[in-house]
């Protein structure tokens, strides 16, 4: 019978540390075709990066990642049109405005807690509106912004709340803990 590798979990996350300030060691652990995909790119850019720099290769690597999701997820490009106005009572966010809340919001939740302090999360977010649909709110820039799910969740159980039967909503006595 042959001999198995022992079973393992699944990896830990990478690994990130601070070293001085604006520099960070990132410790990561890769399977083979990931570090033969790093080899091939770092071969393909010798011409313009001659060193083979990991951290060069995956700061150029990240770059055309985000450029892509920017594409993908806001149709973001080099010359954007303009879009029409959503109708009245349409729930649809253009890109352009969903360009605008996802900079100034810098990607994460926007949520304000009561302390001052400002939500960190930032997976899982998304566009919430401070002037609901529900009550006439518009797809535009300043009433949009960026909340994760407990966040965007609080804000409409609070809204929502406000004047309704007993029972009708459940109001969230606190925001989540920030």
């Amino acid at each position: 019978m042959p001999a198995s590798a022992p079973l393992r979990g699944p990896e830990p996350p990478g690994k990130v540390a601070p070293l001085s300030p604006g520099r960070y060691r990132l410790q990561v652990t890769l399977d083979e075709a990931t570090v033969e995909k790093l080899r091939l790119a770092k071969d393909m850019l010798r011409h313009s990066l001659p060193s083979g720099d990991d951290a060069a290769v995956l700061d150029r690597a990240l770059t055309a990642l985000l450029t892509e999701l920017a594409r993908k997820k806001f149709g973001a490009t080099e010359k954007p049109r303009g879009s029409r106005k959503p109708s009245n009572g349409s729930r649809h966010i253009p890109a352009e405005v969903r360009r605008a809340v996802w900079v100034r919001d810098l990607g994460r939740c926007a949520f304000v807690g009561k302390s001052g302090r400002r939500c960190n999360e930032r997976a899982f977010v998304e566009f919430h509106p401070a002037k609901p649909w529900a009550v006439g709110g518009e797809a535009t820039v300043e009433n949009i912004e960026l909340r994760c799910k407990r966040h965007n969740d609080h804000e409409a159980r609070v809204f929502f709340d406000r004047g309704s039967e007993k029972g009708a909503l459940p109001s969230l006595a606190s925001p989540p803990a920030l």
